[in-house]
């Protein structure tokens, strides 16, 4: 046997490792379990999913924390109840002649509400809701955590078998003061963090109040006060349990729960029902909610389930349907214009903004009107034989006002016809129309006579300012200006003050010219208060005969007549006499503070001139002459005929009328009536009505006979003379009797014309 060895000499086969003599015999492994393996790993698994649940709810309640904390730095979590934007009804109220306060018209532009205090609301009727809609309302501190989580179970689980609220009262005002409608679940969490924000500074008692007066009741009606006169007709105080159930049932669902709502098919039955049979299931509701929760005894809940509710007939006429609503009178619409152009100016807003703060304000507007009169009124303006005895295939328009000598507009109506929402221009407040010769007892004849510079019998020549101007309508040369009313006496003459009662243009231009356009046209715009006067209307023609650049309002107009009947005094016109809040706090209050636009004497002097418009032989108002009651005015007609006007002043109020064509154009006059005749037609009942009364006397101006051949006061040798009436300030000088009789001879035969009305001294 060979031996075989390595590179060290050893046998490559034979070689083994050396033995430990320490080492221990291997033992055979133990088998596991299986089940307890199982277990142990589901337990690791289950541990580690909690605490993954834990660490993510961690991040997460850290995230929220953050979010809440954002909103808690942030502003939108101040809010208040009185953010919440509500629209109430406005209500216009007028005086009848009992001093009752009497509802004119009701306005509203996006809801039908009236505030109401919580304390005017019986507690049947609060329980109603708030044991329907808000079952825990005075447990929960906003936010009713049982309902929310219950309805959050219920969108995953659909066990309540339909969508379910989880909103309380509160919330659902939140909502409506952020107007957030956002459908996320921030803004429910927005919605959650601010609600319980609003009942940390606001009572039960508070919020609920808001809630019952936002909330909606089928179409416009919104609040329980516009609700209960609405269904019921009565105030929510008169509200019986069964009642206050009938308008709890509704907002749900207010076109499905409205007693007045045509009907629809019953989803569950399939049968068709009408609002009142839904209204009065869900009432039966209502009821039980407020028995279960012991706000009202058996024996009330029974006797309430019996109850036969008895609501308005929704097809009944109210007042306010017969009225028209807003759009029943001239008088309803020179309100809103009035208060929607102070809250311009009081508040700094747009015509669009004063708008709807008035018709969504809840405010209440006491007015100045004469209910008989603007009735009379509008009835005369409703027949148009007021105006014409001949019905035109192209009538003209017409407008009218009536005033106190304080301001107080009694009565208005802005064009013939009855008022419509298509006819709603008021010619009386808004257009702007030339006055014509309305123009010059406040111009040319007032500024003369106020300042002294002439006298009842200051004599002037009837003469043009210009030999020749070029008519830019004909290119013919004429002479300017010239009178209208008389062709006969176109030139030529002498006259005195009492021109005013022919109405000659070319007396009042050369007084014009003497006393300077720029005093004239001052004196017009600060003591008559006339606000669409030009610079350009610092000219003779505009001051003289009225072609003033923009026209004036007939209100202005008429306002500036005041003077001439109380004393001197003009007060700024008004509809109304204050305009007060939903809270009861005055925003709006008239201010009855005159100006004495002329003195005394002269108004006087003024009164008794243009008495003779009236009364004269040759006034142009004759056709306006009343027969019991004195009556002063002055008629008025613009450059070819487009505009005709008459101001009347009686001892008790100052009037005056116009018409003409919107898009101006000549009158058709020999259909027409004059405007003197037009105003008597329109005012002239009403004016006789009170007969007996006179105009102030002054007992400075003196009544003196004067000469009228010279115009000074009259001796023992004038010829002719008549009475006059004078300032103590402007007295005239005792005539001296030297009459030279050729240049006197034309002189006299036309004054003694012109003065045919007064008592001639032989």
């Amino acid at each position: 046997m060979s031996e075989k060895f390595t590179e060290h000499g050893m046998e490559e086969d034979n070689i083994r490792p050396p033995q430990n003599p320490h080492r221990k015999k291997k033992k055979k492994k133990r088998k596991v379990n299986p089940l307890k393996r199982t277990l142990a790993v589901l337990g690791t698994t289950i541990l580690s999913l909690f605490l993954i649940v834990i660490i993510t709810g961690s991040i997460i309640a850290a995230a929220l924390t953050v979010y809440v904390l954002q909103f808690a730095d942030a502003d939108m979590v101040s809010i208040g109840l009185e953010d919440l934007d509500l629209d109430y009804t406005t209500f216009i109220y007028a005086y009848d002649e009992n001093e009752s306060l009497v509802e004119l018209a009701s306005i509203s532009r996006n809801a039908d509400r009236i505030p109401v205090s919580i304390e005017r609301i019986p507690q049947h009727v609060q329980d109603a809701f708030v044991y329907t809609e808000d079952e825990r309302f005075y447990e929960h501190a906003g936010v009713d955590w049982k309902r929310t989580f219950t309805s959050f179970l219920n969108e995953i689980l659909h066990f309540l078998g339909g969508k379910q609220g989880g909103s309380t009262i509160t919330q659902q005002l939140v909502k409506n003061v952020t107007g957030d409608n956002d459908v996320r679940w921030d803004r429910k969490m927005r919605e959650i963090f601010r609600s319980a924000q609003l009942e940390k500074y606001e009572t039960k008692s508070s919020i609920l109040e808001a809630y019952l007066n936002y909330i909606g009741f089928g179409g416009s009606t919104a609040g329980i006060q516009a609700a209960s006169l609405e269904y019921f007709g009565k105030d929510v105080s008169e509200l019986t349990i069964a009642e206050g159930a009938c308008l709890a049932a509704i907002p749900k669902n207010p076109e499905h729960y409205n007693p007045f709502a045509k009907g629809k098919v019953d989803e569950e039955t399939g049968e068709f029902k009408t609002g009142l049979e839904f209204n009065t299931e869900r009432k039966e509701t209502v009821l039980w909610q407020m028995y279960k929760n012991a706000c009202i005894s058996k024996k009330q809940y029974e006797e309430a389930l019996a109850e036969k509710v008895v609501f308005r007939d929704p097809n009944a006429k109210t007042d306010d349907d017969e009225s028209g609503g807003e759009y029943s009178s001239w008088f309803v619409e020179t309100v809103i214009y009035d208060v929607v152009t102070d809250f311009q100016k009081l508040y700094g807003i747009t015509q669009k903004e004063a708008d709807d703060m008035l018709h969504n304000g809840g405010y209440k507007v006491y007015t100045t009107v004469d209910l008989d009169m603007q009735k009379a009124i509008e009835e005369k303006y409703s027949d148009y034989t007021t105006f014409s005895e001949t019905v035109l295939s192209d009538p003209p328009q017409s407008a009218f006002i009536c005033m106190d000598y304080n301001g107080n507009i009694k009565a208005v109506v802005g064009a013939i016809g009855e008022r419509s929402l298509n006819n709603d221009w008021n010619n009386a407040t808004r257009s702007t129309r030339s006055p014509g010769s309305c123009i010059k007892p406040i111009t040319s004849y007032g500024y003369g006579m106020e300042y002294d510079f002439y006298t009842w019998s200051t004599i002037f020549t009837n003469k043009p300012l210009e030999d020749e101007i070029i008519d830019e309508e004909t290119g013919l040369a004429r002479k300017w200006p010239y009178n209208y009313n008389s062709k006969s006496w176109d030139y030529g003459g002498y006259f005195t003050f009492q021109a005013l009662q022919r109405s000659l243009n070319t007396i009042p231009a050369q007084l014009i010219e003497r006393e300077t356009p720029e005093a004239v046209f001052e004196f017009l715009q600060n003591r008559f208060q006339i606000s669409t006067l030009v610079a350009d209307d610092a000219n003779i023609a505009p001051l003289s005969v009225g072609a003033l650049t923009k026209g004036l309002t007939l209100r202005e107009l008429v306002a500036a007549y005041q003077p001439f009947g109380n004393g001197g005094k003009y007060y700024s016109p008004t509809s109304y006499t204050q305009v007060v809040d939903a809270e009861g706090k005055v925003v709006l209050q008239h201010k009855y503070t005159p100006i004495q636009s002329i003195s005394k004497e002269s108004a006087y002097v003024m009164n008794k001139l243009m008495q003779t418009v009236i009364e004269g032989p040759n006034g142009t108002g004759r056709a306006a002459k009343l027969i019991n009651t004195p009556l002063v005015g002055k008629t008025g007609t613009s450059q070819d005929w487009h505009d005709l006007s008459f101001v009347g002043c009686t001892p008790d109020y100052v009037s005056g009328v116009w018409y003409g064509y919107v898009n101006p154009k000549e009158v058709p006059t020999g259909t027409y009536y004059s405007s003197s005749q037009v105003w008597k037609n329109v005012f002239g009942d009403i004016a006789e009505a009170e007969p007996g009364k006179e105009f102030p006397e002054c007992q400075d101006v003196k009544q003196l006979y004067y000469c009228t051949k010279t115009g000074l006061l009259a001796s023992g040798t004038c010829p002719t003379g008549s009475i006059g009436y004078y300032k103590s300030t402007n007295v005239p000088e005792l005539c001296s009797g030297h009459h030279d009789e050729e240049k006197e001879k034309d002189k006299t035969s036309a004054e003694v014309y012109d003065l045919g009305v007064l008592a001639a001294i032989p």
